[in-house]
C-alpha cells in the first residue's frame, strides 16, 4: 500500500532507553534487564515472520485461565503494558523521543489508507493486548490516523495468511511497487458531476493468498470510498483545465500529454488515489492509458 522505512532505532536500543526510565519499580527493571536478549530474539522472529508473510503464525497469549499470564521469563502481560504506557509513551520519559521520531517519519501520511488520514498516534500492528511482548518493538509501532486505528484495524489480528493486512515496514515489495488499485470514471447525468469507483485488480501472477490480502486491506480500511472522495474533490479543477485546453484548440493527444500523463507520473506511489484518478479520467475523456 504505502511503504514506510523501518525505524532507525533497534529494539535493543529502545529496551535500554526504557530501562533507564524505569523508576520506583526495581523488580520490573531487573526483569526487563534479565530478559533483554530474549526480547531481542522475539523481535527478530517478528521481523522475519513479517517479511515472509507468516506473521499470522505467531500465537497470541493465552488469557483463558489467567488475564495476566507470564509472557516471557518472569515478565507478565501487565509488565509489557506498563513498559509501553508508563515508560515509553509519557512526554517526560526519554523513550518518548523515539515515539515521536517514529510518528513523525510518516510525514503526516497514514500508511494504512494511502496517506488519506493524518497519523495522530502509533498503532500496535500486532495488538499489545494479545501480543504484549511486542509492545515497544519499533517495527510493530505504525503511525496511524484515527479512522484506520479505530475503525479499520482496531484490536484485530489475523490467524490465517489471507487475512493479514499489509505491514508497512516489512511486507513484500509487491504490495508497494506494483499497482493493484485502479479506478473507473462514469460521467454524471443531466450536468451532475461524474463518479469514480476504485477497485482492486491484482496481477495475474500473484498467489491467491496475496490477492486476498490486498483485497482485505482495501476493504478493511474503506479505501475505495475514501479514495473516491479525494477524486471527487479534484474533478472540477481538472475538468476545467481540460475544457480550457479544448477551447484553445489542443488535440486529445496534447491534452493527454499536458494534463493526464503528468498526473499519473506524479502520484506519490503506485497505489495512490491520484494515479487511479488520472488514469480513469484520461481513459474516459481522451483515451489512452499509462
Amino acid at each position: 500500500m504505502m511503504r514506510l522505512a523501518e525505524p532507525d532505532c533497534t529494539f535493543e536500543h529502545v529496551i535500554d532507553i526504557c530501562i533507564l526510565g524505569i523508576t520506583g519499580n526495581a523488580a520490573l527493571k531487573q526483569n526487563v534487564e534479565s530478559e533483554k536478549q530474549n526480547l531481542v530474539s522475539v523481535g527478530e522472529h517478528y521481523s522475519a515472520s513479517s517479511r515472509s508473510g507468516s506473521l499470522y503464525l505467531i500465537q497470541p497469549i493465552d488469557t483463558s485461565l489467567d488475564q495476566n499470564p507470564l509472557v516471557l521469563g518472569r515478565l507478565m502481560k501487565s509488565d509489557f503494558i506498563k513498559l509501553y504506557e508508563t515508560y515509553f509513551v509519557p512526554e517526560e520519559k526519554s523513550a518518548r523521543d523515539i515515539y515521536n521520531k517514529i510518528l513523525n517519519a510518516a510525514m503526516e501520511s497514514c500508511p494504512f489508507c494511502g496517506g488519506i488520514g493524518t497519523p495522530r498516534n502509533l498503532d500496535h500492528f500486532l495488538p499489545k493486548a494479545h501480543f504484549p511482548q511486542f509492545s515497544i518493538l519499533p517495527v510493530n509501532l505504525v503511525p496511524s490516523c484515527r479512522d484506520c486505528n479505530m475503525d479499520g484495524k482496531s484490536a484485530a489480528f489475523a490467524d490465517q495468511a489471507e487475512n493479514q493486512i499489509i505491514q508497512p515496514y516489512l511486507d513484500d515489495d509487491r504490495f508497494f511497487v506494483v499497482q493493484w488499485i485502479f479506478a473507473a470514471y462514469e460521467d454524471g447525468l443531466n450536468g451532475e458531476p461524474g463518479k469514480f469507483t476504485y477497485y482492486v485488480q491484482t496481477p495475474a501472477g500473484w498467489s491467491d493468498t496475496d490477492k486476498r490480502r490486498a483485497t482485505k486491506h482495501f476493504e478493511d480500511f474503506n479505501i475505495g470510498h475514501r479514495y473516491a472522495i479525494k477524486a471527487a474533490q479534484l474533478l472540477g479543477t481538472v475538468m476545467a483545465q481540460v475544457e480550457a485546453l479544448r477551447r484553445i484548440g489542443l488535440t486529445r493527444d496534447l491534452i493527454r500529454e499536458t494534463i493526464f500523463e503528468p498526473g499519473v507520473a506524479q502520484a506519490q506511489f503506485p497505489n495512490h488515489w491520484q494515479r487511479g484518478f488520472y488514469q480513469a479520467l484520461m481513459n474516459a475523456l481522451v483515451g489512452g492509458a499509462v
